[in-house]
């Protein structure tokens, strides 16, 4: 008489005939697919221009950079006060990564009060956002072409007005004169916000310096950096060992080959080989993220890097977030178009795919 298969082995070979891939199958070299989340409403817009994602409790906050041509648009719709940020319930999120629910998400809109931020002529618009419980911090940038200045600005999350900008700043200066770059990072190491510049490596020397900011005042404090290729557009929460992951990119799309081309000149900077070639379009683009650990002393890659996998058109990541030990949230700011995705932890199995989003 044959007996009944025990239910470990039952499971094991269900398992091994479903096809399901194991987190340790991946090979962490290899490019990875990013797993589109759809949004719906005016947050899918492509003019929002999204610039930082950061979490608040378990809500996701989408920043748009209202720049001035972002505020433009918006105050010629019927009905516009002010600026705001959106939200979405983590528990929503996860629905959607785990497959549970794909149908479209809809952001809750929170009222932003900038105060009287935009007025400024050098205004070009939110880069950044982080949270401590119910304070937050926020990097604007300001100036034009190769005169570029930053400022931090904290805020309070109020449950009737929403986010409320104080009335005093911190200027920051940029460590290099260069085009249009500024500081595009931000998030909170050991009680202080660490203020990453946009571009890392790119002078004759090689030198590159963060900005570590005393929330209680004083002035900012710099932080030696790592050269990094590429651009640094956004940060994660740090960790208990004091990691981080950013986003990076090189977008052909919009002719970054100059800069990159800047960012090498100096010998001996960079461990990897960094490619120019812009011939090939978008197919030469960069979109990765990078590790990264603030040790006290300096800002240095980890070895730890997850690269994207490249579409049809360069996408310009500017958003991050990391969702638990799933992995990462990213979004793009309107290159090619408004795209809010997951991108799994090296040690997770890839999602199942998502069907088209509606508006694609």
């Amino acid at each position: 008489m044959r007996r009944p298969l025990t239910l470990p082995l039952v499971a094991l070979l269900a398992l091994s005939c479903s096809g399901a891939q194991r987190p340790g199958a991946r090979d962490p070299n290899e490019p990875v697919p990013v797993l589109g989340i759809c949004l719906a409403g005016e947050a899918a817009a492509r003019a929002n221009e999204y610039s930082g994602l950061a979490w608040h409790g378990d809500e996701l906050f989408l920043l748009p950079q209202w720049s001035p041509r972002g505020l433009t648009r918006a105050r010629s719709q019927p009905g516009f006060t002010r600026p705001w940020l959106y939200r979405i319930p983590g528990a929503r999120l996860r629905a959607w990564v785990d497959g549970r629910d794909r149908s479209p998400i809809t952001p809750e809109r929170v009222p932003f009060d900038t105060l009287d931020l935009a007025n400024n002529p050098d205004y070009q618009g939110f880069e950044a956002i982080a949270f401590d419980g119910d304070r937050a911090a926020l990097v604007v940038e300001r100036g034009d072409r190769d005169r570029m200045s930053g400022l931090l600005v904290t805020a309070r999350l109020d449950r009737a007005r929403g986010l409320v900008l104080d009335r005093d700043a911190l200027a920051l200066d940029v460590p290099l004169r260069s085009d249009n770059h500024a500081y595009e990072a931000l998030t909170r190491v050991d009680g202080s916000w660490l203020a990453l510049f946009e571009v890392n490596g790119m002078d004759t020397s090689c030198a590159s310096t963060a900005l570590r900011l005393d929330p209680r005042g004083g002035e900012p404090r710099a932080v030696a950096v790592e050269p990094i290729p590429y651009r640094v557009t956004d940060a994660t929460a740090v960790d208990a060992e004091r990691r981080f992951w950013v986003t990076q990119y090189s977008y052909r799309d919009v002719g970054d080959t100059a800069e990159c081309e800047r960012s090498i000149r100096a010998v001996g900077c960079f461990q990897e080989a960094v490619d120019c070639d812009p011939r090939e379009g978008s197919a030469r683009s960069v979109e990765r993220l990078l590790e990264l650990r603030d040790d006290g002393t300096a800002v240095r890659a980890t070895g730890r890097m997850i690269r994207l996998l490249r579409e049809e058109r360069a996408r310009n990541w500017e958003g991050l977030a990391r969702l638990d030990h799933r992995g990462f949230l990213v979004v793009t700011d309107e290159w090619p178009r408004t795209i809010l995705g997951f991108v799994p932890s090296a040690d997770q199995p890839l999602p199942a795919p998502a069907p088209p989003c509606p508006s694609e």
